[in-house]
Order: C-alpha cells, then structure tokens, then sequence
C-alpha cells in the first residue's frame, strides 16, 4: 500500500494536470465558436454555387471544358486535411483509417497536405508528397486558391485523372465524420441533384454569357469546396479538442476522488495501527 506522502504527491500531480486540461477546454471552446459559425455560414453559399451551375450547364456544352470531361490518367490526387497539434481525440485517426481502408492506394495517388499530421502519415506510409501546408488558426480564401490550383493544374496536365479532398466532416460538437469527397472531374449528375434539391420558380440569367461564364463558375465551384472543406477541418477540429480535453479533466477529477479516499482509508490505517501501539504498551506496562 503506497505510503500517505506519495499519495499526497500524486493528488497535487493529478489536480495540475486537470487544471492544465480544464485551460486548454476553454481555449478551445472559445476557438469552437468561432470556427463553427464560419463553417455552418459557408455551408448556404457553396450549396447555392452549386445550384446554379447546375442550372448553368444545361445550357452549354458540357463536353467541351476540361474540368468537367476528365482525361486518362489513372493517377489519383488527394487532398488531405488533418491538425497540426494532437489531442484532439480520434479526428486524425478516423481520417487515415478512411485512406487505408478505400481503394486510393491502389492507385499510388499524388498526395497535398494540410497539417503535419497528415504529412507525418504520408511521409510515415511512403505515401507520394507534392506539397505541404501548414493548418493555421485563421482559415483564408487564399489558401483555398492555391490548393485548386495545385490540384487543377495536374489534372489540366494529365498527371491525375481525378481529384479527392479527404477531411473531418463537422457534424456537431460530439460529431466529426470522416469523409471523401471528388472535386475532379466535376460530377454533372452532382450538379444535377444540387438543381432539383434547390428548385423554386426563380430564374437565372447569365451575363456576359453562358459559355463565358463556364469557366470562371466551375474554377470558382472548385476553390469553394476547399475552402468550405477547410472551415469544417478547423470546426471539428477545435470541437473534438475541446471534448477530448473535458473528457481528461473529467478523468482526472474522477481519479482525484479515487485517491483521495485511498489516502484517507491509509491515514486511518495508521493512526489505528499507532493507537493499537500504544495500547500494547500501555497493557504491557501494568
């Protein structure tokens, strides 16, 4: 049985570290906040861009543009967005279990990354690089922009023969799900489904042309859905910190009580030793 000093040095080891895990909750539940209301916010606009270049390519020729006819490649690019930081639960787990267990690898695809883990996955699997980024805290359209391009320049090239962004899904707080999602070739039949979810009598009309419009809409589609895939990777990732450090606090409070009363049982162990002592002593000395 651990004497009544190590156990009073554990108690206070116990409770800094909860302490320590009780700052970080609330650092990223401020974080959270923030990032979720940017996520859910996008969400309208990328559904609505979808909308209407559904309604867009019924009125041209959809064969004619690269983005949307694919080429021969059998080479797949990936973007893959993960943390930087750990401690934050299964969240990047989850994302490279997704990898190994769909068909990608077979195919020995190109790989650009946002944040380190995903890079030291890569790197750790023999995975192909082309690129890294780091995930900063502030999420910017930039990037987004430099990402499609990376991606659609292979693709314009006939160096990949299909594009996918693999990143945690943000459902709610105690929900980040793990999807994959095809940026290249653009799906017609997605396009086509994002029209008959959003039809209403409203009416579009496209200026200077439908054919002229084609090009920046479909490039615009595809920097927007990186950069809607972004804002849910920074919102799952500061929730599932967030739980993951509530979850460590709430352990640590747990085992503080288990040892507290470990400690108290052991001090009553030995004041009840010392008194049966002194009561042998005193019996002995009559």
């Amino acid at each position: 049985m651990a004497n009544t000093r190590e156990l009073r040095r554990r108690i206070k080891s116990v409770k800094s570290t909860a302490q320590i895990t009780k700052a970080m909750q609330m650092v990223a539940a401020t974080k959270m906040k923030r990032a979720q209301s940017q996520a859910l916010n996008g969400r309208p606009y990328s559904f609505n861009l979808g909308y209407a270049l559904g309604k867009l390519l019924p009125l041209v020729e959809v064969a004619s543009h690269p983005l949307l006819r694919g080429n021969q490649s059998k080479t797949s690019g990936v973007l893959l967005f993960t943390t930087d930081k750990s401690l934050c639960g299964a969240l990047n787990t989850n994302l490279f279990r997704l990898i190994t267990s769909s068909d990608l690898l077979s195919s020995s695809p190109n790989f650009y990354t946002v944040g380190k883990k995903g890079r030291n996955f890569i790197a750790r699997t023999g995975g192909n690089l082309l690129a890294d980024f780091e995930n900063s805290d502030i999420v910017s359209f930039r990037q987004a922009v430099q990402l499609s391009k990376l991606v659609m320049d292979s693709f314009l090239k006939g160096e990949i023969g299909s594009a996918y962004v693999i990143y945690p899904h943000f459902g709610s707080t105690l929900r980040q799900e793990a999807v994959k999602v095809k940026l290249l070739p653009i799906e017609y039949s997605e396009l086509e489904e994002a029209a008959r979810e959003g039809a209403n009598n409203s009416e579009f009309i496209f200026e200077p042309d439908s054919a002229g419009l084609l090009d920046y809409v479909l490039v615009h589609f595809v920097r927007i859905k990186i950069y809607q895939s972004l804002l849910e990777t920074k919102a799952s990732e500061h929730s599932a910190r967030m739980m993951a450090m509530q979850n460590a606090t709430d352990k640590a409070l747990e085992l503080v009580d288990d040892l507290n009363l470990t400690y108290n049982q052991t001090r009553q162990d030995l004041i009840t030793k010392e008194l049966l002592e002194i009561t042998t002593a005193m019996v002995a000395m009559e």
